[in-house]
């Protein structure tokens, strides 16, 4: 099967079952295109079985989130997250990377935001492969901060928001702002 129906058939799978466990939540489309070099290494990972990538909106008790920044963004505050591994459920990826990136142990408890991405080879619009970003809530489990990933630049809990978040997170900001303020 060619790799465009394989990914496009497992990131439909994988929001099935998201949405089946979760209920309903926002999906994003986007279509990027890539050059030959960038969308050949995407195309290679697919086939390995990576599929996207994950993370969490983490909360602790006092209602604080867990933002942070990356070295390659270090202007915005986002969630901790990370790429998917062959074999994991998006939920093992996400829970995986948060640990990875901040030492803080979660569970996960809902899906607000996912993106749908479809890749196109810029020199030929008819191969493509799909990709799946998801973005869980979660609950930490306690524990103190510990960065031991060199592309994160900063992790912080937050009683409000720091302004500066990345597009995907606004909404979710407004709505966390909202129940901080009752």
């Amino acid at each position: 099967m060619p790799i465009k129906d394989r990914s496009k058939r497992e990131v439909d799978r994988r929001l099935s079952r998201l949405r089946d466990e979760y209920g309903t939540f926002p999906v994003d489309e986007k279509t990027v295109t890539n050059d030959p070099e960038f969308f050949e290494h995407g195309r290679d990972l697919v086939k390995d079985g990576w599929i996207g990538d994950a993370g969490a909106w983490v909360t602790d008790d006092s209602n604080r989130v867990l933002l942070i920044r990356h070295s390659g963004s270090t202007d915005q505050w986002g969630t901790p997250g990370g790429g998917h591994e062959p074999e994991e459920t998006m939920e093992e990826t996400a829970l995986r990377e948060v640990r990875e990136e901040t030492g803080i142990d979660c569970t996960i408890t809902d899906v607000f935001w996912a993106r749908r991405k479809t890749v196109v080879l810029e020199t030929d619009p008819d191969q493509r492969f799909y990709m799946l970003t998801v973005q869980f809530e979660a609950d930490s489990e306690g524990g103190e901060i510990s960065i031991s990933d060199e592309e994160v630049v900063e992790a912080r809990w937050f009683s409000e928001s720091p302004g500066n978040v990345a597009d995907f997170l606004e909404g979710r900001v407004q709505t966390w702002n909202s129940r901080s303020d009752q």
